[in-house]
């Protein structure tokens, strides 16, 4: 592999690992909320702002609203994708700056 390739490669496992944990965060946040009591509000709002491009894709899909936070995988894969295309994007205009 290239060390062009070897550098996208890096980032999108990175950027991918992040968005992962930012998920699993949100998947927590909700849990606590539902823990004491509270079935919508505060704790489903910031799950979904967590969750970022996730949420994004739910609104567009109409799968959710911002006051109840749920994990569905298609959002999930859909915002993995948007973190993968920023970190080569990043990794391509990195790489143009060296050059």
């Amino acid at each position: 592999m290239t060390r062009i390739g070897n550098s996208i490669l890096k980032w999108s496992t990175f950027s991918f690992c992040l968005y992962t944990l930012l998920t699993i965060l949100a998947w927590f946040i909700n849990d606590l909320g539902w823990k004491m009591g509270v079935t919508e509000g505060s704790y489903q709002i910031y799950a979904n702002f967590i969750s970022n491009a996730q949420f994004f894709f739910k609104m567009l899909l109409g799968v959710d609203d911002v006051i109840n936070y749920n994990f569905r995988l298609l959002p999930f894969l859909m915002g993995a994708v948007v973190w993968i295309l920023v970190a080569i994007i990043f990794c391509n205009r990195k790489n143009r700056a060296v050059r």
